[in-house]
């Protein structure tokens, strides 16, 4: 993900989160940014720093089994983020439909 300037030349990459060929979603409330990834994760970036603040993991479920594996992602992904206005609390959800309430502190 590349933060352009107004002359759209590249200002900063940011770096940490994995998106290489699905839709993982992505918010902006004030200068914090949040975004999805394929590794199932979501992370969260001040809009001057290069690299995560915080990122939290789902934890993985076999769609199969229902059980949950924390070593293998079986291809999920957190899809969609969305801040609360004026607040620090982000709403986040992956590609199986596992929804999370998480809380900046």
């Amino acid at each position: 993900m590349k933060k352009t300037s107004s002359s759209d030349a590249c200002g900063l990459t940011f770096k940490g989160h994995s998106n290489e060929k699905n839709f993982v979603g992505l918010s902006v409330l004030d200068e914090y940014i949040a975004c999805g990834s394929e590794t199932n994760e979501v992370y969260c970036y001040h809009k001057s720093l290069p690299v995560p603040i915080t990122s939290h993991k789902f934890e993985s479920i076999n769609p199969i089994s229902g059980h949950s594996n924390s070593d293998d992602n079986n291809g999920q992904f957190v899809s969609s983020v969305c801040w609360r206005k004026k607040s620090n609390v982000l709403v986040a959800a992956n590609s199986i439909g596992i929804m999370k309430l998480l809380q900046m502190v």
